[in-house]
């Protein structure tokens, strides 16, 4: 069985959460409720079971000095800040909408295709979703001022669960927008949003944990473990790829997948050995004067930092 797990751990986890989010359509009555239902009964209890039957890396197991942090970080960032930026957004656009309706009859936020099948609706979420995280997360890697926001997120010195949602607020604000105002804008029911979150946020445990995973072929549809945990190399050539948020496919079109299959990831984090590594710290670092060390001219020179 230990040896069976990697191959199937994700795929097992992600189906039940979508089963379990399905079925909890109707009894809760309210679906946005069903994903946290899903993630504290469901997912994290697999994490913790996983990480520590078939860890990746057992020196990744040990505390550096991260678990608080992180914590706050998947409450208040992960979880409760979202629901604040989705509120402003339903608003702000719901607004929008009428009036743009009833002035130029331009559009009525009806044109998601409802009387799809659920999961084909899913599908198609995750491929619209994925288009505008890949180009936030890209530009957040090559524009010195957006990078600032994201070196929070490279700060972790080792992958595990918890730190999936290692994210400055102000970057949240930007990869939230490509997950929530296209579907607002189009008319998403509440399902397929539910069935959406569900999807990212098993996946995004599963992506930075310390799991031994290995997906074959999924790699190619996913930007899972496997990929993922180069991207937080401290190699600068390595850590500009695999930029996917849930799927790989736009770095595939855009060129920007890597996947050596002869090793693994090495050293991990930021080349900073001073960047602040507790939450208020962290929060204040993009506005910090001094210079980080991702660097805005590695383009032009990148022998400077192999």
């Amino acid at each position: 069985m230990q040896r069976l797990m990697p191959y199937v751990a994700f795929p097992l986890v992600l189906v039940g959460g979508l089963l379990l989010c399905y079925s909890l359509f109707a009894p809760l009555e309210e679906p946005a409720l069903a994903p946290f239902v899903v993630m504290l009964c469901w997912t994290i209890p697999w994490m913790l079971l996983l990480e520590w039957w078939t860890p990746f890396r057992q020196q990744w197991t040990e505390s550096h000095g991260d678990v608080l942090t992180d914590t706050i970080y998947l409450f208040l960032i992960q979880s409760l800040w979202p629901r604040l930026l989705s509120a402003i957004w339903i608003t702000l656009l719901a607004s929008a909408t009428i009036w743009f309706s009833e002035n130029f009859n331009f559009f009525s936020g009806q044109a998601w295709p409802q009387d799809w099948p659920l999961l084909a609706q899913l599908v198609l979420a995750l491929v619209l979703a994925e288009f505008g995280r890949y180009w936030v997360h890209r530009w957040a890697h090559e524009i010195s001022f957006l990078w600032r926001f994201h070196a929070v997120h490279h700060s972790a010195e080792r992958l595990y669960w918890l730190n999936a949602g290692r994210f400055h607020p102000v970057e949240k604000i930007l990869l939230h927008i490509p997950e929530t105002v296209p579907f607002i804008l189009l008319g998403a029911n509440a399902e397929v949003l539910a069935l959406y979150f569900v999807t990212t946020g098993i996946h995004g445990l599963f992506q930075h944990s310390n799991i031994r995973l290995k997906l074959g072929p999924l790699n190619y549809i996913f930007a899972m473990a496997e990929l993922h945990r180069f991207h937080h190399s401290k190699i600068i050539r390595e850590s500009n790829t695999n930029y996917g948020n849930n799927l790989i496919i736009w770095d595939l079109v855009f060129g920007t997948f890597y996947w050596p299959k002869d090793r693994e990831v090495t050293e991990i984090g930021l080349l900073n050995p001073e960047y602040p590594k507790g939450f208020i710290g962290q929060l204040k670092a993009p506005f910090h004067k001094g210079k980080l060390d991702k660097p805005a001219d590695y383009a032009s020179n990148p022998e400077k930092y192999q």
